[in-house]
């Protein structure tokens, strides 16, 4: 009790307003899985070969700063990216038929990987709605070239990922995609969102097989120009 009597009401207001500068602040999800569908509105000409390859789902698991993006179609063919935006680590994995490849990207192969992207400009909207159990924010998307129209993408600030766009072509933009384009190796990806669930996650979830074999990012490069360009022939 004497410790109340000693406080003034002007220290008394400091005080309670310092307790609420930090137990307001903002609260992320931590971690859990978002489910995308992937469709390709885009690429009219795909053969039959092709369409039966391209996956059709992707799943991505977050924890933390850390995030693992899994692109498969059943046992065919699987690529697979991981990045911690906290230490701007990024190495992509693949496994289709004999390739069962890794590399992890330096600071000159994130250059490189950007560079053979095309530029987007992101304008935020004044729309938002809840997509799946997450709220997302919309923006008008724009490529650096009038040949592709513009589209929309819609990005969620709900969890704890704040920057893992950064070595894509939506870096800058806060937050994670829950509808967006991908453009890579002559294809090209819509996804959206199709379900979200907050779970625990085990670190060894992000980690790689041990049948992957490290190689340069120039050669995993090559690779997977080589393996779409005979698919898309």
């Amino acid at each position: 009790m004497k410790l109340f009597k000693t406080l003034t009401p002007q220290l008394f207001a400091g005080a309670f307003s310092a307790l609420l500068l930090f137990s307001c602040g903002p609260s992320y999800i931590e971690q859990g899985e978002i489910t995308y569908e992937i469709t390709y509105p885009y690429n009219t000409d795909l053969s039959a070969t092709m369409l039966m390859i391209l996956p059709k789902e992707a799943t991505l698991v977050f924890k933390g700063s850390k995030m693992l993006t899994i692109v498969k179609t059943g046992k065919i063919f699987r690529t697979d990216i991981y990045a911690d935006e906290a230490t701007k680590e990024l190495e992509m994995r693949l496994d289709f038929g004999s390739d069962v490849l890794y590399t992890v990207l330096s600071d000159a192969d994130q250059k490189k990987f950007r560079a053979n992207l095309p530029n987007y400009k992101l304008s935020p909207t004044d729309e938002a709605d809840s997509l799946n159990g997450l709220w997302g924010k919309k923006y008008t998307t724009k490529y650096d070239s009038d040949t592709i129209p513009e589209f929309d993408s819609w990005f969620t600030e709900d969890l704890s990922l704040r920057n893992i766009t950064w070595f894509s072509n939506y870096a800058g933009t806060v937050g994670v995609p829950l509808i967006y384009d991908i453009d890579q190796y002559g294809i090209r990806m819509h996804l959206e969102v199709t379900g979200f669930k907050q779970r625990e996650v085990k670190d060894e979830e992000f980690t790689r097989s041990s049948e992957l074999k490290q190689v340069p990012y120039d050669e995993y490069d090559h690779k997977l120009n080589e393996l779409f360009t005979i698919l898309t022939e």
